[in-house]
């Protein structure tokens, strides 16, 4: 079973040593039976939690904290350390985290005070907190959980172990896949912007599609995602999505995504699989971005990226002619001054030649 594949029920509160070493296929420095329940950073993990460390610096506060046992590279171990030791401290740490049981929002049973409509079914262990309120026709997988302040609109379907954090909204006709998490106050499924002009009045398309979260999405908080004009607007298995992102209407996102804060994709545009969008990038609508392409911070596609490769500037090329070109942008005022010095030496040459007429 892979990490994707996990769910609540599947999942631990507590390991052996052995077992967590086994997992990440780690060399174990440490009594086997050792029983971890828990993990955190190298501030704050004790004796019986793990953590990782990948500088001296951080293995020393791990250590001063007496921490349970700790993820490091073979350089870093010292003798009678407690710890396993892997090529890549955080991945291994990443990876083992998934394994624990998440008891956020965990509470099976469904609150007094929240509101369901009518024929809402859901499965087992489902977790509905205070002030929550659901549509009509609304379908939830099992273990689901929805933290405060959580609506969900008509006839939206929710798969398995899902985790909505509070004041998350989920307009009507969203379908969502398994294992997803959305962080606080996204917004998924509002009206995509569409407008006509007679000249005069703006006139606004309906928007009559649905939005689709594939499984194992993560969406950041305040994040906003556009139900289609037509059809759907997908997000594809594995994507993780950070804060602050826009997403418009009818835009097609490919498996394992990374899309970073600030960033808006225009809508009907279609990301291949394993792009990555930097930091504020800007995706006009209506294009074609190639799988395996990333857009640097900043950066504004303003036309179809048909290659793997790294994209940066406005509008975005390709990295290396970018820098040639930021470059030569840089010497700029260097020849300008070179020009102005010519210039004067032309200047004394002509007095030159007028003095000897």
């Amino acid at each position: 079973m892979t990490e994707s594949q996990l769910n609540q029920k599947t999942k631990q509160s507590s390991f052996r040593a052995v077992e967590l070493a086994e997992l990440i296929d780690g060399s174990l420095k440490a009594d086997p039976g050792l029983k971890i329940n828990g993990f955190g950073g190298v501030f704050s993990a004790d004796s019986k939690e793990m953590t990782y460390a990948e500088s001296d610096k951080f293995l020393k506060i791990a250590l001063a904290r007496e921490t349970g046992l700790i993820l490091l590279t073979e350089e870093l171990y010292q003798e009678g350390i407690s710890a396993i030791i892997v090529d890549n401290p955080k991945l291994a740490y990443a990876r083992l985290t998934s394994y624990f049981f998440d008891d956020r929002y965990y509470q099976p049973g469904i609150a007094e005070s929240a509101i369901l409509g009518r024929s809402f079914s859901a499965g087992k262990e489902v977790s509905i907190h205070h002030r929550v309120i659901i549509g009509e026709n609304v379908t939830l997988g099992d273990r689901v959980r929805i933290a405060p302040g959580v609506i969900i609109a008509d006839n939206c379907q929710i798969g398995d172990d899902v985790l909505l954090h509070p004041g998350v909204k989920i307009m009507a006709e969203t379908v969502i896949g398994d294992r997803v998490e959305i962080q606080a106050g996204a917004v998924i499924g509002a009206d995509g912007y569409g407008f006509v002009s007679d000249g005069e009045k703006h006139f606004k398309v309906p928007q009559l599609g649905q939005v689709i979260i594939e499984d194992d999405v993560e969406i950041g908080a305040l994040t906003a995602i556009d139900r289609a004009a037509n059809e759907e607007t997908v997000i594809g298995q594995g994507t993780k999505i950070d804060n602050l992102v826009q997403v418009g209407h009818n835009v097609k996102v490919g498996r394992n995504n990374l899309i970073v804060a600030q960033t808006g994709i225009g809508g009907s545009t279609r990301l291949g699989d394993y792009v990555t969008l930097a930091g504020q990038a800007g995706i006009e609508d209506h294009l074609e971005i190639s799988e395996r392409a990333t857009v640097t911070a900043k950066a504004k596609v303003s036309k179809d990226i048909k290659e793997a490769g790294f994209y940066s500037g406005i509008p975005a090329q390709e990295h290396r002619e970018y820098l040639k070109e930021a470059a030569n942008i840089r010497r700029i005022g260097k020849l300008k001054k070179e020009i102005a010095d010519l210039k004067g030496e032309l200047e004394k040459i002509k007095n030159y030649l007028r003095e000897e007429d």
